[in-house]
């Protein structure tokens, strides 16, 4: 165990270019400061100035977005307002989706997996100490052969046993602040494994891993910093390891069927959604929903399938208060009228009345779903414009379906209510909507008091039939 570990910044690194030989500028910086490098050194070298001298350099004007790339930039855009950080360019994000195998979260930042397998913010695509606006480093396409090249130079150049450590700095999902982390190692284990090994009273050690290189790296980055300091590279001396010439940064990596921190998506997830969803018509909890939250649902309800790809919805969020009210009182109005002209009975009237009415006010989110007639292709003849129709429901209907959906998977209850089709004029006067919009639904949203029972389903063969030849 080292009892006394000595961090060094190497002073008077130069702004690194493409084609650079890191292992030469080293040596000439530690000669200048008359120090030695010894045998069992350590060098931790930020990733920036290894992107650069090996040219992983990108030039964001020359990224073409793909339409997912703008589809996350539209949908992260309000949720980097709200945490007040930079929005991100759809150029960014589809350069994070060319560097990585997976997507774990979209949020106000990017959660991804690279293509070295690490979980990292952005997928390690950094602007800063970069020259030139639109210009961002990438990680190295493959760190350990990096640190390795450093280590192997270095060796030829003073005939030490020098490990080499890249770094670069990461989130962490718990806490706050970035802090250092080892991407890339030549010369030295990734971890430590003490187990059975004794701790001071005896006791045997049965699952301690110590991250040797990370808790390295992080002690290097105090020094090093995020900003002007200018100290890209740190020497550290006197602490004990043992040389491995056959370490590997992918040591390090947590297997994805031990990690219990990221979201797993499977068939079974699908299928348990699909059938999980329920029309809710109980009492809402007073829980508080967040508007970004149905923004979100909205958004991937844009996604869904329609005809000539029209995408023939609008969507209106309908706020509690008066507005709310005296729409729902006019439409009840025309109700109580119809049923009364259909012979229907006081009592069956005010049955009918109060059983959505309670919902339609009191629910947290009432959303309105239209379909706007101006989308819709226009042909001679009534029969294909019916049918134009027809196919706009359909869409509509298809972008509900999603909605659904995707308030289900937010733990958000909802139901779907055809009211609006039978007070069209009165929306659109009340709301004052325009004249294209055909009002079709109603969803209340909000978090359940309870669960509702499952709804009674036909067998499959009562529904599926085969036409053979």
């Amino acid at each position: 165990m080292s009892e006394r570990v000595n961090l060094i910044a190497l002073k008077g690194i130069p702004k690194i270019k493409p084609g650079d030989n890191l292992a030469n500028i080293i040596i000439d910086s530690v000669s200048k400061s008359n120090i030695i490098l010894e045998e069992g050194d350590i060098l931790v070298i930020a990733q920036s100035i290894v992107s650069k001298s090996r040219g992983f350099l990108v030039d964001l004007n020359k990224i073409e977005p793909s339409d997912y790339a703008n589809m996350l930039h539209e949908s992260m855009k309000p949720l980097a307002t709200k945490e007040n950080i930079p929005i991100k360019d759809p150029q960014i994000i589809q350069l994070i989706l060319n560097e990585s195998n997976e997507v774990i979260r979209a949020s106000h930042v990017m959660i991804v997996e690279t293509k070295h397998g690490f979980v990292c913010a952005n997928a390690g695509i950094d602007r800063s100490n970069v020259e030139g606006d639109n210009m961002v480093t990438l990680l190295p396409e493959n760190p350990d052969e990096e640190a390795t090249k450093i280590k192997d130079d270095l060796k030829n150049l003073v005939h030490k046993n020098i490990a080499v450590i890249i770094s670069d700095s990461f989130g962490r999902p718990f806490r706050r602040g970035a802090i250092g982390v080892a991407i890339g190692l030549s010369g030295i284990d990734a971890v430590l494994d003490k187990r059975g090994k004794y701790d001071l009273y005896g006791k045997e050690l049965k699952s301690t891993i110590i991250g040797q290189v990370d808790n390295l790296a992080s002690a290097a980055q105090l020094i090093m910093g995020e900003a002007d300091e200018g100290f890209p590279i740190v020497l550290i001396k006197g602490y004990e390891f043992e040389i491995n010439n056959q370490a590997k940064i992918s040591s390090i990596i947590r297997e994805r069927n031990s990690d219990l921190f990221r979201e797993k998506k499977s068939d079974i997830d699908v299928i348990k959604t699909l059938k999980a969803r329920r029309s809710y018509k109980l009492g809402f909890s007073s829980k508080e929903v967040d508007e970004e939250l149905i923004r979100e649902c909205i958004d991937l309800s844009r996604w869904a399938p329609s005809a000539h790809n029209g995408q023939f919805w609008r969507y209106i969020i309908l706020s509690k208060g008066a507005k709310r009210n005296q729409l729902i009182n006019r439409m009840n109005e025309k109700l109580k009228k119809d049923l009364i002209n259909e012979g229907k009975s006081e009592s069956t009237i005010k049955l009918k009345i109060e059983k959505t009415r309670n919902q339609f006010l009191n629910s947290p989110y009432l959303i309105l779903l239209c379909l706007d007639k101006h989308d819709l292709e226009l042909h001679e003849g009534d029969e294909r414009n019916l049918n134009e129709l027809f196919m706009g429901i359909q869409s509509i209907s298809s972008s509900a379906t999603y909605l659904l959906l995707a308030l289900e998977s937010k733990k958000l209850s909802s139901c779907w209510y055809c009211a609006p089709l039978f007070a069209k004029k009165i929306i659109r006067r009340e709301l004052n909507l325009p004249e294209s919009y055909i009002p079709m639904a109603f969803f209340t949203v909000g978090y359940p008091l309870d669960v509702p029972k499952a709804p009674f389903r036909k067998n499959l063969d009562d529904i599926l039939f085969k036409i053979e030849d």
